[in-house]
């Protein structure tokens, strides 16, 4: 009797270790050989796996999105469908041999998915994605009515979970929906196929399983000091006729960190800097008259007077300065009322138009300053296009308003500000939670090593960089947030209370 008892008690107690470690074995063999994971939210150079692989590990560079799968002739949908663009070195990192890496539009899937998707060898799949954009969706300029991309694929084969088949970045005890794509062909539907190659995501494979949390530091200082500014969004371009060098982002919007940091580094090599804020507004207007769809740029105090070329009077409206076309335009002159209308996207996904009165303190000639067409950050549907006719902004413009005299001074000036205001009134009125400058200025000078210091002053964790130990947490998912041996022992609660009462039965007999 007792023994019975006691076999009801550990029965309960090694089902649930058994459960246990059955998780932990899960995890680890959808992880592979995959310690840890770097992953950015914008793409960066592929060579950066590489230049990481001689101090943390073993290295393999990767793109990890997800998608929606439709098999073509049945019509059936699989959601949540984890997407790798891959190669062989994938293979070769997870110590994985007779699998042929997929090329061009065929594609290996995950045994789950083709089970739920019915389908087999030679069948057709349509992939849909998200569109990469390195303009935030949420802001004014990104593109928010389509932002898929759906693509044609051919099933060469389901790859069993021996094969990392369920591969999966992510813990999760269900079925694993994936597809495995060839790295180079989704490089190019993605439009990240450049002469570098570009990528999203870094599996690592340290050296040595100990010290953990040290090894996420090094990971993380090694980064800190690998990474260039091509791979954090970044870029400086040097400005024709000895006008310096403008640091820009390929968001279209500088946060507040790069700010920072760039200014910290301008002054640490004497650098004048000059922020600089842009935007597009529906219309500029003066008493009855109206120009349409104007670029207004903003720069901080000292250069707009220096750009009025003249002392800025205090006044019940903000300052604005007018290039010598648009006062012609408007037919106004200085101590007039100018109003700006423009669009104000809020994160609701609500489009508002607001209006903002100012009051002309100078008209300047377009020449210098006032001339510089790259003070305006390229915006896709608008800064490429040979006519403003040919705009196709992401927001609703009315292209009836634009008439011939306007697309002279866009033929002959292009992306020319037709006004300047000041920075702290601008930040105040087109500010977003993404930061407040579209670029910064900095004079001709020691610029040479600017990039550098820059690079050095600059966090990749503040620009989105991830370091994240997924072996750690999908060992910690495996546990649980109950002990599975007391969740077990808990499901056999009636039997443990008898077995229990059964010892103390025969107890009592023994005494």
């Amino acid at each position: 009797g007792v023994a019975i008892a006691v076999s009801v008690l550990a029965g309960a107690l090694l089902i649930g270790e058994s459960v246990r470690g059955s998780l932990r074995d899960l995890s680890a063999r959808r992880l592979g050989k995959t310690d840890d994971l770097i992953a950015a939210p914008n793409f960066f150079r592929e060579q950066l796996a590489a230049d990481l692989a001689n101090d943390i590990g073993v290295t393999c560079p990767l793109i990890a999105i997800k998608g929606v799968v439709v098999h073509e002739s049945s019509k059936r949908r699989a959601g949540d469908v984890k997407v790798y663009g891959v190669d062989e070195r994938f293979w070769k990192f997870n110590g994985i041999d007779g699998v042929k890496s997929p090329d061009n539009r065929n594609v290996l899937v995950s045994p789950s998915l083709a089970s739920e998707l019915g389908s087999g060898p030679g069948e057709s799949i349509l992939l849909r994605i998200e569109k990469p954009s390195d303009i935030p969706v949420e802001s004014l300029h990104g593109r928010k009515e389509d932002p898929g991309k759906s693509i044609r694929l051919n099933i060469a084969g389901a790859l069993g979970s021996e094969s990392l088949g369920e591969f999966s970045l992510q813990p999760q005890h269900g079925a694993v929906r994936a597809v495995f794509v060839s790295l180079a062909f989704l490089q190019r539907e993605l439009g990240q196929d450049d002469t570098i190659g570009r990528i999203n995501t870094i599996l690592v494979s340290r050296f040595s399983s100990t010290q953990s949390a040290e090894q996420q530091k090094n990971v993380a200082a090694l980064l800190k000091e690998k990474a260039t500014l091509d791979d954090l969004g970044l870029k400086l371009r040097v400005l024709d006729n000895q006008r310096g060098v403008s640091l820009e982002s390929n968001s279209r919007i500088i946060n507040e960190h790069v700010a920072s940091a760039a200014n910290e580094a301008a002054k640490a090599l004497s650098l004048r800097t000059v922020p600089v804020l842009s935007y597009l507004a529906n219309s500029i207007n003066a008493g009855e008259r109206s120009t349409p769809y104007s670029l207004v740029t903003a720069v901080d105090d000292d250069t707009l007077a220096q750009l009025a070329n003249t002392r800025i009077q205090a006044s019940q409206h903000p300052p604005i300065i007018l290039n010598d076309w648009t006062a012609r335009d408007l037919n106004a002159k200085p101590g007039d009322t100018v109003s700006l209308e423009y669009y104000l996207w809020h994160e609701n996904g609500r489009l508002e138009t607001k209006k903002a009165d100012f009051q002309l303190a100078a008209v300047v000639p377009i020449s210098g300053l006032a001339a510089d067409r790259d003070l305006v950050p390229e915006y896709p549907g608008i800064t490429e296009s040979e006519d403003m006719s040919a705009w196709d902004p992401p927001f609703p413009i009315d292209l009836g308003r634009v008439r011939k005299e306007d697309e002279d001074y866009w033929h002959q000036y292009r992306t020319t500000p037709k006004a300047f205001i000041a920075l702290t009134t601008a930040q105040q009125l087109w500010q977003t939670r993404f930061g407040k400058l579209t670029s910064i200025r900095l004079e001709s000078g020691n610029v040479d090593n600017y990039g550098e210091t820059l690079r050095k002053a600059l966090d990749p964790a503040s620009m989105g960089f991830q370091i994240v130990p997924v072996r750690e947490q999908g060992q910690s998912a495996s546990r649980g947030a109950t002990d599975f041996g007391e969740y077990f022992l808990y499901f056999s609660f009636f039997l443990v209370v008898a077995a229990l009462m059964l010892t103390t039965l025969f107890f009592k007999l023994g005494i």
